[in-house]
This record gives C-alpha cells, structure tokens and sequence, in this order.
C-alpha cells in the first residue's frame, strides 16, 4: 500500500481500491467500487449479516497529502523497512489503518457475528473529500445509519502521572468560517492619520487574541476531567483540557497589501470559530455578532459546518477501553475531540458514534505522532500494525457477537 503513489492531488487512489478489491475478490467478501473521477475511486466492503443492531463501520482515507520540498532518509514511497520500522508516505495517515481493518476483515469472514460490519476507503480526504466519504454516504447512507465508527485521530499513548493513557477521539468541533474587511484611510506608512486600517486590525487581533469563550460542561469534558482528576501538568493535556471545553478562533488568512511603505486603506482576513458541539448555525452567528459588536468591519459568513459528539459510556466505548488496558497496559481512555477535520464528519450526523483510534504501541507516543503526520520520515513499527490488528479484529469479534 505505501508503495502505491496516491499523493493528492491527483490522488489516483483508484491504485488502492483495485488492489483491496483484488483482495477482497480472493477471500470472498462482498465489495463494490465507487469511481468518482479520473483515476479517483472508494471501496466499500461488508462482512456479517443484516439485522436491526447498529453496523460496525471501519473506515479510513487511501489518498496522502504530498512530499515536495521535503528531504526524507529513505524514498517515501519505497516503504523500507529498518529494525523493525516502516518507513513511508502514509504510514500513519491513514494506510496503517486500512491494513489493520482489512485484515480484521478477512480474520472475521467467516465468523457468526449479529450484524454487519463494514469497510469504507475513501479518497480525497487531504483535500476536503468532495470526492471521497460523501459520495459513499449519498449511495449508502441507508446502511450506515447507527454506526458504531472507528476512523483515524486517536490511539496514541500519552504519559499521565508516569502512568500510560490512551487518547481516543470522540467526536469533532463544528466551524464557522468568515470573511472579514476593514476599511481605513491609507497614505504613506510614517504619516500620522486618524482611522488607520492597520490601526483597527492590530486591535481587532488584539480583541480576538483575549476574547473570553467561557468553559461549557460537555460530556466529553467530564469524562476527561474524571479520568484524569485535577492534577494535570503534561503540556498537552493541559492543551485538550482547554480544547474540550472551550470555543476558540482560528485566523487563516488575510491580506494587508504589498507596497512598501505605504499603509493600506483595505484589509481583508478570513478566520474559522471552532464550536462545541451543540452548536446550531443560529446560534454560531449570534457569536459572530457578539463576536465584532462594537468593531468598526463587515464581515460575511462563508460556510458553517456542524459538530458532532460521540457516546464515551456505551458497551462499544467500554470494550474498547477494556482491551486498551489488556493488550497495551493503559491505564485508560482519554476522550477528546479530534484536533482537525476527519471522514467522520460525514458519519457523526447520520446518528453514528465515530471513535478516533487507530491504535500504535508505546513506541510512537502522542508527542511523535505530531511530528510524523504529513512531515518527512513519516514511519510506524512493525508491532504497532500486528497489535493493532489484533485490536481490531478483537473489538470487532466482541461486538459483532453481542
């Protein structure tokens, strides 16, 4: 799978689905393949039976953001392995993952199990999936409804206490993405004027810097403040403690000219709210209203897309949490909302519960994760994909039988 270029773009992750279709086609698992443009396909499996109980959903994104300007030890591509550790594109986002739930695909084909379980390979993730989950979800959205979801974002150990933890997404902030314009008077940058644009943006910078988001009680910040207690010191638990339970801005991008020397009379920037989730559209313009109450700018809202938020107390979260502690010595789950965007977004708003854990071993801690995603050296051991996949094809094997 790493050896199969699906940089996007262009993606042509058509690579990937014809070999797991391949696969599939050999061990006698139900598949079909969704084309959706030029060398551009998804895959959809199933396994298990139809029944009335909540399917189980393993889903994870084929295409992998690209490697210009980079310069990695080994071919990124080439998927060398050394002492025990894979080098490549993709190793942790995602094809690790859709190697481990294949497998446990084909480990529980011919096991009794009560319900359906499905695999989802989706293109176009790195670049906004118009191309990927959705187009899946438009043709079988009806058999997914209810899914028990295990995607990427999560799995990763986290030291608490000198004890091992592991993080587990448990659902994703909604967003609000504006553009905003200030207009000013302009001239030469060392002449005093009145109403400066730079004036008013420093202090609109300044306002939404400190702006006061207030802490909201979610679910899933109890639950992390009763897995952890109050005596958090590690940075980035201190970090999802705030994330958890807080609103928060992003700016994205803005425009303040490029004349040298000279002020400009127009300044335009576009930034994203992060909302809880909960949050209706009404409610986030009502934020952004508050928001620039007072602020001398026009704005517009872009687009607003919802959050969702997954159950961390069902039987499926519980087992999960169980076989965490058996198999990788955690002391538990930590529930937090996933950093980015991710597929299950698509799946969180069908009723799904969609849980981030694409499990790696004490090897690659959290810490590392955020150095390999999308960097050079991308890499995963080789005990991370075996006892993952045993994870997973455990976790599936219990509910699947419940």
């Amino acid at each position: 799978m790493i050896r199969l270029d699906t940089t996007n773009p262009p993606g042509n992750e058509v690579l990937m689905t014809d070999l797991i279709a391949e696969i599939f086609e050999k061990e006698g698992i139900w598949h079909r393949v969704q084309k959706t443009g030029e060398g551009r396909a998804n895959l959809i499996a199933r396994i298990g039976v139809d029944s009335d109980l909540p399917p189980i959903l393993l889903i994870s994104h084929t295409d992998v953001v690209g490697c210009e300007n980079q310069s990695w030890t080994h071919p990124p591509f080439a998927a060398v392995e050394k002492e025990g550790i894979i080098y490549g594109r993709g190793t942790v986002d995602t094809k690790h993952l859709t190697a481990m739930q294949l497998c446990a695909m084909i480990a529980l084909k011919d096991e009794q199990l009560d319900r359906a379980v499905y695999l989802l390979a989706t293109s176009d993730e790195e670049q906004g999936s118009a191309l990927g989950m959705p187009k899946l979800v438009e043709e079988y959205g009806c058999l997914l409804e209810r899914g028990l979801v295990i995607n990427e974002g999560g799995g990763f150990c986290i030291t608490h206490n000198e004890k091992p933890y592991w993080l587990c997404t448990v659902g994703e902030k909604g967003r609000i993405e504006l553009r905003v314009i200030i207009e000013g008077a302009s001239g030469p940058a060392s002449f005093k004027c009145e109403n400066k644009a730079v004036d008013t943006f420093s202090a609109l910078l300044e306002h939404l810097a400190s702006y006061p988001f207030p802490l909201i009680e979610t679910d899933v910040h109890r639950r992390f403040c009763d897995v952890l207690g109050d005596d958090i010191t590690h940075p980035f638990l201190k970090h999802f403690y705030t994330y958890n339970s807080h609103d928060a801005i992003i700016l994205q991008r803005y425009d303040i000219g490029t004349q040298v020397n000279v002020l400009p009379y127009r300044i335009e920037f576009e930034l994203s709210l992060q909302l809880l989730p909960g949050r209706s559209e009404a409610e986030a313009r009502a934020m952004v209203d508050a928001l620039f109450a007072d602020m001398p700018v026009t704005y517009e809202v872009l687009r607003f897309d919802p959050g969702f938020a997954s159950d961390c107390n069902n039987t499926f979260y519980r087992t999960m949490e169980e076989l965490a502690r058996r198999q990788y010595g955690a002391q538990a789950i930590i529930p937090v909302y996933a950093l980015g965007r991710t597929d299950g977004r698509f799946l969180g708003n069908l009723s799904c519960d969609v849980y981030g854990f694409s499990p790696v071993t004490k090897a690659i801690p959290f810490e590392t994760i955020l150095t390999l995603v999308h960097q050079v050296d991308e890499h995963i051991d080789r005990d991370s994909i075996e006892q993952g996949t045993r994870f997973l094809t455990d976790l599936v094997g219990i509910i699947g039988k419940s």
